[in-house]
């Protein structure tokens, strides 16, 4: 950014004392202090500066070390003093040596805590005698001259054995979902918070040490920690702050996928024979969609069969089960789902499998779906949620939308996301929908029965558990059960892929949004 003159004004004393202190002649420190003003007021005019202080201090050390080469060459050996000696050491500075070495002191000065790093910029740059600094902070001398020599130690450390190996490496994960209620990604989408709660992921640290195993400057760490703590993405533990959710990487995921794949014929045979023996039974149902057939209807009755199956399952462990949804800060509740994805676009596997749920005052939309074709439009923007908040389903009796009850922008947007039809000049909804009692009845026509199957499903989560428990960091073993169900639904997204491709389930239109897996329940929220 380029600074206006006022702005540099606040430099002139520092400056001055600067100069003075080295060169040890008043007259000779004018000159010098002037003309490194002289040098900032120029470039601050030509340059975009992005870290002006450090851009000022260099400026200062580059003539100072000008300053040094003239009265050398005049046989004269001046002192320099350096943050990582504070003793004299009697030699003469090169002008690139200083360049470099107060670039790497100032680089990992920010790798310090504001404890340490605060007073070391007042000590050194600011030039604040120990006495004034103790004032300053409300500190014993002793304290203030402890914290200098740490400081010191840590910077001398930092730079020998060059830590800072791990610089802004872009963190690709799926932050969009969760498990319950709350906005994920409203804490976890920027690559500062990322590589906070990744670099704090295997073991809680402190500050100093996140910065160092990710680069960033303390300071922006510390920025970012509150809004982390107040989100439950991170949880501080005394000085240290540790990652308060599992992510799920790659290298793990494939593991898992290897307990999945062998079931998936299994089950997809199952389900075609059930939704064929089914199909009239689900006819003669009176809920409005009877009649779109199981290629469509099978899109809500696997999750929901299979959802169901797993958490009865679970619930008939103890210790298997999920536990109440955890209350958070920020009002919501429920846990983070995160996923180390493939590349930048940040997206979950293809197979991954969900329910999104818009609450409304008298009923229920819900939307099950598969990554692979998921439409968030379907429930943003215009969709499911504002569907539920408008009543839209409630005043469509047997699913036809009463005229003027839209307007046309709504009907057309509504079209656009396939969630209506329009036959001739009516407009019908493009969803199933059921009363509770309704509901009820197609939930219990595809319970699973089947005992062979049952024990398949029970030797696999018992396996994805195990799995889970070998690489999730023992302070997260409260969340291991939430994500052992979340992971199985993916379940859900080969057994769907499988059935499309044999034709049971109506093939995606690549046109429009999936939205077969949309439909409303009257009342309450059901399990699903």
């Amino acid at each position: 950014m380029k600074m206006e003159e006022r702005e540099i004004v606040k430099f002139i004393e520092p400056i001055f004392c600067f100069c003075l202190k080295r060169v040890g002649n008043r007259a000779d420190a004018e000159d010098l202090a002037g003309e490194i003003m002289l040098h900032i007021l120029d470039g601050a005019r030509r340059y975009e500066i992005q870290s002006f202080e450090a851009w000022v201090w260099r400026i200062a050390h580059n003539r100072y070390a000008r300053f040094c080469k003239a009265e050398k060459n005049k046989g004269e050996v001046l002192v320099g003093e350096w943050v990582l000696d504070s003793e004299n050491d009697g030699g003469f500075a090169d002008e690139d040596l200083v360049a470099d070495e107060y670039d790497r002191v100032f680089r990992y000065l920010h790798t310090l805590s504001s404890d340490y790093r605060n007073i070391m910029v007042d000590y050194y740059i600011y030039e604040l005698p120990v006495k004034k600094l103790a004032e300053k902070y409300a500190l014993p001398e002793n304290t203030i001259k402890w914290r200098l020599h740490v400081s010191r130690q840590k910077i001398r450390d930092r730079i020998g054995e060059s830590q800072m190996d791990k610089i802004y490496k872009r963190i690709n994960w799926e932050t969009s979902t969760c498990n319950g209620s709350m906005d994920s990604s409203r804490y976890l989408s920027n690559q500062v918070a990322r590589a906070i709660c990744e670099s704090a992921y295997e073991k809680p640290l402190t500050v100093e040490e996140i910065s160092l195993k990710t680069g960033l400057p303390s300071m922006y760490i510390e920025d970012a920690l509150p809004k982390l703590i107040y989100g439950d993405a991170i949880e501080q533990v005394g000085n240290r702050y540790a990652a308060n959710f599992i992510i799920l990487r790659l290298k793990d995921r494939e593991k898992l996928e290897k307990n999945i794949r062998p079931l998936v014929k299994d089950i997809a045979d199952y389900f075609e024979k059930r939704f064929r023996d089914c199909a009239g039974a689900v006819g003669a149902m009176e809920f409005y969609g009877r009649d779109y057939g199981m290629e469509r209807l099978g899109y809500i009755a696997l999750p929901l069969s299979l959802r169901g199956k797993v958490r009865d399952i679970k619930n008939s462990r103890p210790d298997w089960k999920n536990g109440p949804y955890p209350p958070r800060k920020d009002g919501g509740y429920g846990w983070f789902i995160v996923e180390e994805t493939n590349d930048e676009n940040d997206q979950a596997d293809e197979y991954s499998s969900g329910c999104n749920i818009a609450d409304g005052a008298a009923g229920v939309i819900y939307y099950y779906h598969i990554r692979k074709y998921f439409d968030s439009n379907v429930y943003h923007n215009g969709g499911t949620r504002w569907l539920s908040q408008r009543k839209i389903p409630q005043q469509c009796r047997d699913g036809m939308v009463p005229a003027g009850l839209l307007s046309e922008e709504e009907l057309a947007r509504l079209l656009q996301n396939n969630l209506i039809v329009k036959f001739e000049n009516e407009y019908m909804l493009n969803f199933a929908c059921f009363t509770r009692e309704q509901f009820d009845g197609f939930a219990q026509t595809f319970c699973m029965k089947d005992e062979a199957l049952d024990q398949k499903l029970t030797d696999l989560i018992l396996n994805i558990r195990k799995s889970f428990t070998g690489f999730v960091p023992k302070r997260l073993d409260s969340q291991i059960n939430q994500w052992v169900s979340s992971y199985i639904h993916t379940m859900i997204g080969y057994v769907t892929e499988e059935l499309i491709d044999r034709g049971v389930l109506e093939k995606p239109d690549g046109e429009k949004p999936l939205t077969n897996g949309v439909f409303y329940v009257e009342g309450r929220a059901v399990a699903v």
